[in-house]
C-alpha cells in the first residue's frame, strides 16, 4: 500500500449541523420532491435526468428519504449509491438485496465489508431480527458517520459497527479516498485520490472478536481489495466459519493479485449467480 497517508479534509462544521439536524428535516418537499419523483419513474432520462439530479443536489445536497420502511439520510454530493438511493428509490441495490439479504432468516448472521452509507446491512439487521447480528465494516470517518446516523434513526440494536479497514494483516494502512465518488474509495491506491491512514485488521480477528460461530451470509464490495480482505480467512479459518453464502462485486478484479473467485472455487464454493460486476458464491453442505 503505497503512497505518503495524510489526513483527507474534515467535514465542515455545517456538514456536522445538518447530520445532527432531526431526521425528516430535509425530507424531499415542493419541486424537489417533483423532481424526485419523475427521476424514479423515468418521466425524465438520459442528459435530462442527470441534469436535474445534479441541479437538485447542489439546491439541496442532503435528503431525508424512506424505502421500504427503512429510514437513511443521504448526502447526494459524493456517493454513488447515496445519489442511487435518493434518484432511483427502491431501484438502488434491489438486486443485491434480493439476492444476499431477502434469504436471510431470523437468527442469521450477516457481514457487510465495505458497508458504506448502510444500504445493505440496514435492511440485512431488520431481516435477521433482534436475534440476529450484523456486522458493518467500514473504515471511512465520513461514510462511518453517515452509516452511524442512518442506523440510529432506525433504532437498530443489532448492528456492530467495525470502524476498520479489512486486509491480510493487521496495523495501520492506507486507504485511498475519492473525495467526488465515496464509494469507489479503495485500499489499493488510486490516481488523484486522497491517501488517509486508517486502521486494518484481518476478518478472522473480526469474526473472533464478534463472538460469531458461523456467518450465514457475507456481502464484499471494496474496489478492489476483495481478495485480500477474504482469501487469508477462508485460508485460515475452519471450514464451520466460512460464509455460507458470499455477494461480490467483480467489476475490480483487474485491481485484485489473486483471483478471488477462482481461489474461492477452487476451496469448494460453487457459483450459485452471476450479473455483470456482481457474483453469488455458495458454500454446499458437508456429510
Amino acid at each position: 500500500m503505497d503512497g505518503q497517508p495524510s489526513r483527507a479534509p474534515a467535514t465542515s462544521s455545517a456538514d456536522d449541523d445538518l447530520s445532527q439536524a432531526a431526521w425528516g428535516t430535509y425530507r424531499p418537499r415542493g419541486l424537489a420532491a417533483t423532481a424526485i419523483y419523475l427521476i424514479r419513474n423515468r418521466l425524465v432520462r438520459g442528459a435530462g435526468r442527470r441534469a436535474l439530479g445534479n441541479s437538485l443536489k447542489a439546491a439541496q445536497p442532503y435528503f431525508d428519504i424512506e424505502l421500504e420502511g427503512m429510514k437513511m439520510r443521504c448526502d447526494a454530493r459524493d456517493n454513488p449509491t447515496e445519489w442511487g438511493l435518493v434518484f432511483t428509490g427502491a431501484r438502488q441495490d434491489s438486486i443485491g438485496r434480493e439476492v444476499i439479504i431477502a434469504p436471510l432468516q431470523a437468527g442469521d448472521v450477516f457481514v457487510d465489508i465495505g458497508a458504506n452509507c448502510g444500504a445493505y446491512s440496514l435492511f440485512a439487521a431488520r431481516q435477521v431480527g433482534e436475534r440476529g447480528r450484523v456486522i458493518a465494516i467500514e473504515p471511512m470517518p465520513e461514510m462511518l458517520r453517515r452509516l452511524r446516523f442512518n442506523i440510529g434513526i432506525n433504532a437498530l440494536k443489532n448492528i456492530d459497527v467495525v470502524a476498520k479497514a479489512v486486509g491480510p494483516e493487521p496495523g495501520i494502512a492506507t486507504l485511498f479516498v475519492d473525495e467526488a465518488r465515496r464509494g469507489h474509495s479503495s485500499m489499493v491506491q488510486l490516481e488523484g485520490a486522497a491517501p488517509l491512514e486508517v486502521p486494518i485488521v484481518t476478518l478472522k480477528s473480526v469474526i473472533e472478536d464478534a463472538g460469531l460461530d458461523r456467518i450465514d451470509a457475507l456481502k464484499i464490495d471494496i474496489e478492489g481489495f476483495e481478495d485480500r480482505a477474504l482469501l487469508p480467512f477462508i485460508a485460515t479459518a475452519p471450514r464451520a466459519l466460512w460464509p455460507k453464502r458470499i455477494y461480490m462485486e467483480t467489476d475490480w478484479a483487474s485491481r485484485w493479485e489473486q483471483d478471488c473467485v477462482a481461489s474461492l472455487l477452487s476451496a469448494g464454493y460453487v457459483e450459485a449467480w452471476r450479473r455483470r460486476g456482481d457474483i453469488l458464491l455458495r458454500l454446499p453442505e458437508t456429510a
